[in-house]
């Protein structure tokens, strides 16, 4: 019943709301199947190509039904891991915290991201990894747990190059607590199968300059960088609210009990948990204090803290546990609820005020506005290909992988136009790869380019240099409940003179 109402209520919310910028942008993937992508790897791609039966449905529902249906056998996953490690309560404790976490049951539950089926994959591992610390006897159904570890654990990577931790977290606790798992051969069959099963990132890396390396290196480093305070502030409160701080407080208390050998922990499973859950929380503590972090980047490693909340909260008195997570459930649901109001009817511009920035800041716009902008554009081309001021068949260019995405997504593919992304690899990511096999901009060609005020600008004056004029930007409003929020800015370009040529990725 409880898959049953989270899916419903995620489902809801997966319909109601347009895409984000990293959804458009995973969609994009879609597009052209790899085997690596320049950010990610490919499981994101496959999942969307899944649940739109092969991009044939691409209403914002069905791009968002994988995750939604990868939270509900996530909630199955960590209910079935509670009941084996303590009983059938412990499991329900820990698919309520599952589906009250924001980013189990919303980033990953709702949101198409690499997190989506990363997460079903983590937890998979973590059960093999348990069956086999509780199975006694090296026979046949142990030895399949060892199998079932490499794959999911190579699949868990393959969404998201985040899974390689399952294996040094296991790592860590074999040599520190159970040695005599190492000297087992099929061990190292399952490390074998997962550099198999990862293998096609390396080898399309190998192809592709390791640009996949080059560009996590330029965003995460220790040389050349000072410490920042605030952004650890924000990986942390970050982290935080991405739990549930009342689940947060849940794990806080579990695990100071925990250490206090105040409740009766789960044999040998407690240990693991925490190798599971600490090195991903610490490495992106200390990487964010140099870097810029997203705090969904250790959204994994929590899953482990749920379990060990869910066996404290399990020896609790029944009203002290009923009361944390009614609470839980209950700001859950109001911060979903209000989220998704607020998305949609906000009466209020609380972005940049200024008219070029107009909105810049305003979280709320990335999920908002772009059907009806969409709309709007495809009256405006055609009226201007019907007036002479725009030659047939011109194409949109952006200069950035977002608002490229949006663009592509609800500008140009539903009314079969072209979209192009003119600009550096690390500028405009996937796209560089689509260019390749998408039609060139042909000389003596028009192009309209695009921006929305709260996201970068106008085209820099490279870009407009490669065509004989451009006029002056067309402004259209979005307006929300009443309220005017951002611009949509339009250039109109006439007579490229350059090269598409330059921007077809080359090696």
């Amino acid at each position: 019943m409880l898959i049953i109402l989270c899916s419903l209520l995620r489902m809801a919310v997966a319909g109601t709301l347009e895409l984000g910028n990293d959804e458009v942008y995973y969609q994009a993937y879609a597009q052209h199947l790899q085997w690596n992508y320049f950010d990610h790897p490919p499981m994101v791609a496959l999942l969307i190509r899944l649940s739109t039966l092969n991009l044939f449905l691409t209403h914002e529902f069905f791009i968002r039904l994988g995750p939604v249906i990868c939270a509900g056998a996530g909630t199955l996953l960590i209910y079935q891991i509670g009941a084996f490690i303590r009983n059938k309560q412990t499991g329900l404790i820990a698919a309520i915290l599952y589906s009250t976490s924001f980013y189990s049951s919303v980033i990953a539950g709702i949101f198409i991201l690499p997190d989506s089926p990363q997460v079903v994959f983590w937890l998979i591992a973590m059960y093999a990894m348990i069956r086999i610390l509780k199975t006694e006897k090296n026979d046949g159904t142990k030895n399949l747990y060892f199998i079932l570890l490499g794959v999911s654990i190579g699949l868990c990577t393959m969404s998201k190059v985040h899974g390689i931790f399952l294996w040094l977290g296991f790592g860590a606790y074999l040599v520190f607590h159970r040695r005599d798992v190492l000297r087992s051969p099929v061990l190292w069959i399952s490390v074998l199968i997962t550099i198999i099963v990862i293998s096609p990132i390396f080898f399309w890396n190998l192809d592709n300059h390791f640009v996949t390396y080059t560009y996590h290196q330029s965003r995460i480093g220790f040389l050349g960088n000072g410490p920042d305070g605030s952004r650890l502030l924000q990986q942390v409160f970050g982290s935080v609210f991405y739990s549930n701080p009342v689940n947060f407080i849940m794990y806080a208390l579990a695990l100071y009990a925990l250490f206090k050998r105040r409740f009766l922990e789960p044999p040998g499973v407690s240990p693991l948990l925490l190798w599971l859950s600490f090195p991903l929380i610490g490495i992106l503590l200390l990487t964010s204090v140099f870097n810029e972090t997203l705090p969904h980047w250790s959204g994994p490693a929590y899953l482990s803290l749920m379990l060990v909340a869910a066996c404290w909260l399990d020896e609790r008195a029944p009203f002290i546990r009923v009361r944390w997570l009614k609470t839980s459930v209950w700001f859950f649901a109001a911060v979903v609820m209000l989220g998704t109001i607020c998305i949609r009817f906000l009466p209020l511009q609380i972005g940049n005020h200024e008219i070029n920035y107009l909105g810049s800041g305003d979280i709320t716009l990335d999920m908002n506005g772009w059907k009806k902008f969409a709309l709007d554009f495809d009256e405006l081309y055609k009226a201007d290909i019907r007036t002479g001021k725009m030659k047939s068949g011109a194409d949109i260019i952006s200069d950035y992988w977002f608002p490229a995405g949006h663009l592509d997504h609800y500008c140009a593919i539903p009314f079969h136009r072209n979209l192009l992304a003119f600009g550096n690899l690390n500028g405009i990511h996937h796209f560089a790869w689509l260019n390749k096999i998408r039609p060139r901009l042909i000389k003596g060609a028009d192009a309209y380019f695009i921006y929305p005020t709260n996201e970068y600008g106008p085209p820099k004056p490279d870009l407009k240099n490669e065509f004989e004029s451009v006029e002056d930007s067309v402004l259209m409003p979005q307006v929300r409940s009443g309220q005017l929020v951002r611009y949509f800015v339009i250039y109109r370009m006439h007579d490229f003179q350059g090269d598409s040529s330059d921007y077809i990725l080359k090696w």
